[in-house]
């Protein structure tokens, strides 16, 4: 079956919308101008959102506020992306209870490389990396297929992941709020997970991505570049 393909399936599952929570930023003023939102209006999305405006706080202080027992299942996605999955929810679940993921996300990979640019497409393996992402606009768009769906990874892109806060919690784990900024906080939640002995992977659910991606290596980036180097090198030595 082709990955585009499996997007498509639909699966049949019941759950409490009011404990399932998607959580964004926007530097925008008001978080119904998110594409995020749109999206979750199109696909009659029925659990609870939040969507923190005109934000200038980093990702990582922002999210550890939703890593609570309050909820059964948290999703933290980009403001930019467009959900075009009705039943997406069913899917994070499907990872949870079919795939025995503790982390889902969209894309990933495996067998790390230590080396710069710390991006997860150049830091993975070509033949490990996972996961479908489409780029463009929700009537305009090109997928972007990195491998089969459904595989264990190392490395998830921060662009939409979803997890059950009790499994952190468990672990005392939460994103490391020494990174900032927007960049590297996914990676690190990643492999601080992956030494904690959880479980990653990557879940058939279609986003599209209105990004032009890393266009420059802001200070922001070196910097949080740099703090998570050091962090894989210590890694390495314990």
């Amino acid at each position: 079956m082709s990955q585009l393909r499996r997007l498509e399936q639909t699966t049949d599952f019941s759950y409490d919308p009011d404990k399932i929570l998607v959580v964004s930023t926007t530097t925008k003023d008001k978080y119904d101008q998110t594409l995020l939102y749109e999206s979750l209006k199109d696909q009659s999305y029925t659990g609870k959102y939040i969507i923190h405006e005109n934000n200038k706080k980093g990702l990582c202080e922002v999210y550890n506020q939703y890593i609570t027992n309050e909820w059964d299942c948290v999703i933290f996605a980009h403001d930019d992306i467009y959900i075009d999955s009705c039943n997406f929810v069913e899917k994070i679940y499907d990872g949870f209870r079919y795939d025995k993921f503790d982390i889902c996300g969209l894309a990933g990979g495996s067998n790390l490389k230590i080396q710069k640019p710390l991006l997860w497409h150049l830091m993975t393996a070509r033949e490990t990396q996972s996961g479908v992402v489409s780029h463009g606009t929700k009537n305009k768009y090109l997928p972007s297929v990195f491998g089969d769906l459904g595989k264990e990874t190392v490395l998830l892109d921060g662009l939409f992941l979803a997890f059950q806060p009790k499994t952190l919690i468990e672990k005392n784990i939460k994103f490391d709020e020494k990174i900032k900024g927007f960049h590297h906080y996914d990676l690190k939640f990643s492999v601080d997970c992956f030494q904690a002995g959880l479980i990653l992977g990557t879940v058939p659910i279609h986003v599209i991505h209105n990004s032009p991606g890393l266009r420059d290596f802001t200070k922001e980036y070196r910097d949080s570049e740099e703090y998570f180097y050091n962090e894989l090198k210590r890694y390495a030595r314990e």
